[in-house]
């Protein structure tokens, strides 16, 4: 009877510390965007899309410790998920860029509407609940030649997106948010990868491995679309668009890399329609209404 008292009480506070963890990250991840946002907006726009904005973001003190959060929050979710279950861990994830939007209008002083409320709220919980039921990736292997194939993908993108595409993409903060989130999804295919090869090989022969590589390449490529988007879009047009894009992006990615099917079967294919559904009506919504505080605080300018 004791033993099993004592071992509800570890299982209980490794919950906690599992929830704890959950929350910090999320608070962390929202601390860094709103601080990311505040230095990509403070950026002249002619840097739009170009590499000379992450050498002047880097000189930003707002963005710098933007990146402390990150690495902390991202510590934070590494642990979470040691301890703890998925189910467990991405609902109160999902909660940070809900956080990031009403700590972003309270710094500015501007109120939220109780439309944009409850649609951020309802983007939410339809966020985690297609995470929650979409089939995670099992086992160890890495599909080599789809990798080098999405790697590929992930870099001309990026790259045509900096370049070629950069006068088409200008001033255009959803569409760059959009790329910036499929470039994002590729990203979390290849940590999976390097995670492994690091797990299997160990640090220094993961240096050896192009996968690596590929990952920092687009890493680089996404951030700069992401802080691009900062600069032409509210927090709330963009974030929303980039947290929700990135794991669908991924899910959809790793059914062609990692032959993962891209919905459950029964009900939880229709279940995560459903949410799916419901996260771009909220989306639609938010987007509407940015255009529209937009065009009366233009109106009260005139």
């Amino acid at each position: 009877m004791t033993l099993q008292i004592i071992l509800l009480v570890r299982l209980r506070l490794r919950d906690l510390v599992v929830v704890l963890l959950s929350l910090l990250a999320a608070v962390c991840f929202g601390m860094a965007a709103v601080l990311q946002f505040q230095a990509s907006t403070a950026s002249a726009s002619e840097l739009n899309l170009r590499f000379s904005l992450l050498w002047r973001l880097l000189a930003n003190p707002r963005f710098g410790l933007g990146a402390l959060f990150d690495v902390v929050g991202g510590l934070s979710q590494f642990f979470a998920l040691k301890y703890g279950s998925v189910p467990q861990v991405l609902p109160i994830l999902a909660s940070g860029f809900v956080l990031a939007i009403l700590l972003e209008h309270f710094l500015a002083r501007r109120p939220i509407g109780v439309g944009d409320l409850i649609a951020l709220l309802v983007s939410c919980g339809a966020l985690i609940t297609f995470l929650v039921l979409s089939p995670q990736a099992s086992g160890r292997t890495i599909y080599v030649d789809a990798s080098i194939v999405i790697g590929s993908l992930g870099i001309v993108i990026g790259v045509l997106t900096v370049t070629l595409l950069r006068p088409l993409l200008a001033g255009h903060g959803r569409m760059q948010a959009m790329i910036g989130a499929l470039l994002l999804g590729v990203v979390s295919i290849f940590e999976r990868e390097v995670g492994i090869i690091w797990t299997e090989q160990g640090a220094p022969r993961t240096l050896e491995h192009w996968e690596l590589w590929v990952l920092v390449i687009v890493g680089g490529l996404a951030l700069l679309v992401v802080q691009s988007a900062f600069q032409q879009q509210s927090l709330a047009r963009v974030l929303p668009l980039v947290t929700v894009g990135e794991p669908i992006a991924a899910i959809a990615i790793s059914t062609v890399a990692l032959q993962t099917p891209l919905f459950r079967g029964g009900s939880s294919a229709i279940e995560s329609l459903g949410a799916l559904a419901v996260e771009i009506l909220a989306l639609i919504y938010l987007a509407r209404s940015e255009v529209r505080v937009d065009a009366e605080l233009h109106h009260d300018g005139q």
